[in-house]
């Protein structure tokens, strides 16, 4: 074979994309157990793309081609920059999107328990006197049972543990999600969504696509539902830039937002407005997790809440006559008795707020506490 031969044959498309395909899948056998699978797979897959390209010899499928081994070894928001560029899109500049780090996703947490942390501390005192100056309480009926139990502030438990046990409770409920845990069918399910707009982002735990409906999930490690008090106002933020990230890429579809808490919240199926799942993580079951919402709207009346709440305040306290208590107390404590439930979901500011109108328009009566703090008591 002479040399202009040998020249021709090396430079065929053809030849160079099998040696392209060999070498890939040598390399790729030598590598698989000596390196991370994952980059061995993105390795021999854009090797075979490039070997299917240059067989192809064709403009468009080199095209094509670049598009493909960047899907494979980068992220979203590479795609979506080279996408402006190509079609003058400026809006993606607008909203970009990829998938949050562990970094970004530790950060978002440490903020949320810290602010937490932050609202526990200003709940103020935890008391409830007798009226009558009553010492003795041992026939107090047993539905009471507690009431006088008021134990001394202590101090707030450590962050570094609530972090991680909140980040332990994430994994779960998005691994089970993440599994097929998720009752419908749907398109795609994105983990741990980051989105960029004017250098902020913002971390969305979870989205589920359907056909229609984008559902996006907000995973909090709670144990009372008032403090998901921010958090409704942080899923609407969160509603709001996802709706302008899907309204840039012409995608029409309903954003839902959901809330998902461990399964021993007292909860119910919905907070001001927003549908609440509970999660089982020892039988990574959900509760609530439902199709559709059409009972609920994502909104918040608060005149209509204020309502309902100087209406139980003002039945709790008639009821327990005999006794003087703090907001703190008739959260805690009012709350797990019969009738009054929902007084869990409605913060210790908002409850003092609201008995301080009422002390104004003259349907209570404030107390001073043995040490000298402020109680409420229905004026009879």
């Amino acid at each position: 074979m002479d040399t202009k031969a040998i020249i021709d044959l090396i430079s065929d498309t053809k030849v160079i994309a099998s040696l392209f395909a060999v070498v890939g899948l040598i390399t790729a056998a030598l590598l698989m157990f000596k390196s991370d699978r994952k980059l061995v797979t993105q390795l021999l897959g854009a090797i075979l793309v490039v070997a299917i390209s240059f067989s192809a010899h064709n403009a468009a499928v080199y095209t094509i081609s670049v598009f493909v081994i960047a899907t494979l070894v980068t992220e979203l928001q590479f795609l979506e920059t080279i996408a402006a560029l190509i079609w003058n899109r400026k809006e993606y500049w607008e909203y970009l999107s990829g998938k949050a780090s562990k970094e970004e996703i530790k950060a978002k947490v440490a903020a949320e328990v810290e602010a937490e942390l932050q609202r526990e501390s200003e709940s103020g005192i935890d008391e409830v006197e007798s009226v009558d100056d009553v010492d003795d309480v041992d026939d107090v009926d047993d539905e009471l049972s507690g009431l006088m139990d008021v134990k001394e502030a202590t101090s707030l438990q450590d962050k570094t543990l609530l972090v991680s046990n909140a980040l332990q409770f994430e994994d779960s409920v998005l691994g089970a999600l993440e599994k097929g845990n998720i009752p419908y069918p749907y398109s795609h399910f994105h983990k741990e969504f980051r989105i960029t707009s004017r250098g902020q982002n913002s971390v969305i735990d979870g989205i589920i696509e359907t056909k229609n409906i984008h559902y996006l999930i907000e995973v909090k490690n709670i144990t009372r539902p008032s403090s998901l008090v921010n958090t409704v106002h942080q899923v609407e933020a969160y509603k709001t830039i996802y709706e302008n990230y899907l309204r840039e890429r012409n995608i029409r579809a309903i954003v839902q937002p959901i809330i998902i808490v461990p399964e021993e919240v007292n909860i119910s199926k919905q907070f001001r407005g927003i549908p609440v799942v509970t999660y089982n993580p020892s039988s990574s079951e959900f509760t609530n997790l439902q199709k559709t919402y059409p009972e609920y709207e994502l909104h918040f009346i608060e005149k209509d809440s204020n309502t309902e709440l100087a209406s139980m305040l003002q039945n709790f306290l008639s009821k327990y006559s005999k006794w003087a208590f703090s907001p703190l107390r008739i959260q805690k404590w009012g709350s797990k008795q019969e009738g009054f439930k929902k007084l869990s979901f409605y913060t210790t500011y908002e409850i003092r707020k609201e008995l301080e109108k009422m002390l104004e328009k003259g349907f209570l009566e404030e107390r001073i506490s043995k040490k000298n703090n402020k109680l409420y008591r229905v004026k009879l």
